[in-house]
């Protein structure tokens, strides 16, 4: 008889990827990772601890998966469950399964990760995990009609573990689906209805035999792809979840209406799982507003692993929803939960803290009284100009900790006094207000007359020898392109040791080295002569006879170029108002403070003065 798996002695790592650079997105992902999350940590299912059940939502790197995998190998003393919902390839010449990245490249293997790398991860010498199960739903949208997922030949026998059992979306012949409109992807969401719902009339442990059949049998009838199972040494007898159902009784199969009913069923039992999950955010809310604010709360900057929602102090209706890959501010702590800052002011309480990344290394240490005098031996405070890699907030001086500005890349700074880890910084206004997040920032001993735009003038440049990543322009790790070799990119402007990099017409990024990049444009500019034609024709047509100057300011870096040369002749940075002094098509003539001119190509999303 099946006995499940101990929940205090197993581990999950939940792996997907949703949004591609290369590939067809695929939104179901995210939701499958979140629901799965909720229910292996359901006490009713299975009860997994929340530490115990890590999600990697858009893995950096196929090495952030594998250390993770060997990591949760080691911790577990009995079973391991590995899940990946995403792409899939296999490559031409050896039918080896890979599983893709959010930067995999179609036809370049080497982009994703290999199977029988994270099979190897499983196995490590010194995993502890008696027992395995790998779940594979698996995709490649290019080898299917739209909506559908291919995940190559023989699957399941690639991925066999020992002491395992392996679940796989697909069979060797058809494409697994990604039903367009639909909340999940077809495997995935039939296992979260039954691990949500349990199967009337089953036994009380749900076993990866018994899932195996129930998935087979529902995506059967629903006329989808059946899926895959390998297992060895009674892999199949593996429990991970208790029957919800198992005290209730189906009807007979050939009673009248058996169809309706069961249908009926579903949704009822939808519907309750539903409620349920509402009325523990009332409570967990209620408890939250019922307690007081932690006295000694300390901002700090935090990342999601899955979309979470947000919750205002007299509704369970969110106020907004934080997303993974960005980093957003935690501004008070009260009863377990925290109330997160959105960037557009908005704040509410993220109720689910489990899972999520603090940014910041070491908590700011307390703030020193004003006027205090420094101890003995310790120097006397010189106040510097800075610049920084991302958009940050000023916080105000009177403890209240309520934002009063912000410091933007590309634009100088003035320090002007320390308060123990943290820096209270001037804006050009006259506005004081205190940096918590130093990393990363720019030193300059310049005696800049004010603050404002740094001189810097765009350039093209290529990548002769190897591709590049091109990360996030937030200074996060998360990748936004790639840079490939032979190709002519315009770099806006020097971020530390790296740049602000335009890639295309609708994408830019930070590329962090410039090892072997190459000043000009001899590579393949296919952005060169499109500009140059946009030039061209700005420079063709005379000024608007109409046009009135006016003040303005750019919501991004946003590079001048030449009317006559074609070259870069400067930038516009966020923050600093500029005066247009002519207009010549859907162009517009801008001039910098230093009294150059050049010509703004795109002046969408402007903010007139």
């Amino acid at each position: 008889m099946a006995a499940l798996a101990d929940p205090g002695r197993s581990a999950a790592v939940l792996i997907g990827v949703h949004d591609y650079l290369h590939l067809d997105g695929l939104p179901a992902v995210a939701a499958n990772l979140e629901a799965l999350h909720r229910v292996l940590t359901d006490p009713a299912v299975w009860g997994l601890p929340a530490g115990a059940c890590t999600v990697i939502s858009q893995p950096g790197s196929a090495r952030q998966v594998l250390d993770t995998v060997r990591e949760k190998a080691r911790e577990a003393t009995d079973t391991l469950l590995v899940y990946y919902a995403g792409h899939g390839l296999t490559d031409d010449y050896t039918d080896e399964l890979h599983l893709t990245l959010p930067d995999t490249v179609r036809d370049s293997e080497y982009t994703a990760l290999r199977y029988e790398s994270l099979r190897r991860a499983v196995l490590d010498p010194q995993a502890r995990a008696r027992r395995t199960v790998v779940m594979l739903d698996c995709c490649y949208s290019g080898r299917a009609l739209a909506g559908a997922m291919s995940a190559g030949e023989h699957i399941a026998d690639q991925a066999v573990i020992n002491g395992s059992v392996v679940l796989t979306a697909t069979s060797a012949t058809r494409a697994a689906l990604a039903p367009p409109g639909e909340r999940y992807t077809a495997f995935s969401g039939e296992l979260i209805g039954l691990l949500e719902a349990g199967l009337p009339g089953g036994p009380d442990l749900l076993d990866m035999e018994t899932l195996f059949r129930q998935l087979a049998q529902r995506l059967s009838e629903k006329s989808r792809p059946i899926p895959q199972k390998r297992s060895r040494d009674d892999g199949s007898r593996i429990a991970i979840a208790r029957n919800r159902a198992a005290a209730v009784r189906p009807a007979p199969s050939g009673a009248p209406g058996h169809g309706e009913r069961r249908a009926g069923e579903e949704r009822r039992r939808t519907a309750e799982a539903d409620a349920r999950e509402k009325l523990r955010q009332a409570a967990r809310l209620v408890a939250v507003l019922a307690a007081k604010p932690d006295p000694d709360f300390a901002l700090f900057w935090l990342a999601v692993p899955v979309a979470r929602e947000l919750f205002g102090e007299g509704s369970l209706e969110p106020v907004g929803v934080v997303e993974p890959g960005t980093w957003y501010l935690a501004v008070d702590g009260q009863g377990g939960a925290l109330r997160v800052q959105l960037a557009d002011g908005t704040t509410g309480f993220l109720l689910d803290v489990d899972g999520i990344q603090n940014g910041n290394a070491d908590p700011p240490e307390a703030a020193e009284p004003e006027g205090a005098e420094p101890e003995d031996g310790e120097p006397e405070f010189a106040p510097y100009w800075l610049a920084v890699p991302a958009t940050r907030p000023l916080l105000a001086l009177d403890g209240s900790w309520n934002p009063v500005g912000e410091v933007r890349p590309g634009t100088w700074y003035l320090g002007v006094e320390e308060r123990g880890a943290a820096l209270v910084v001037q804006l050009p206004d006259g506005t004081q207000g205190l940096l918590l997040d130093l990393s990363g920032i720019q030193r300059d001993g310049t005696d800049h007359a004010e603050a404002g735009e740094v001189d810097f003038v765009p350039f093209w440049f290529v990548l002769p020898l190897e591709h590049h990543p091109l990360m996030a322009e937030d200074g996060s790790d998360r990748r936004v392109g790639v840079l490939e070799a032979g190709r002519c990119y315009l770099a806006l402007q020097h971020r530390g040791q790296g740049l602000l990099v335009q890639a295309s017409a609708t994408a830019r990024g930070l590329l962090r080295t410039t090892h072997g990049a190459r000043r000009g444009t001899k590579g393949r500019a296919g952005d060169v002569r499109r500009l140059s034609k946009l030039i061209d024709a700005a420079s063709a047509t005379g000024p608007s006879p109409d046009f009135q100057p006016f003040w303005f300011a750019v919501p991004e870096v946003r590079p001048l170029f030449g009317a006559t040369a074609r070259e870069p002749v400067g930038v516009l940075l966020p923050g600093i108002w500029y005066l247009a002094v002519e207009q010549r098509g859907t162009a517009l003539v801008a001039q910098l403070r230093s009294g150059r001119k050049g010509l703004l190509l795109d002046a969408a999303g402007i903010q007139r003065g």
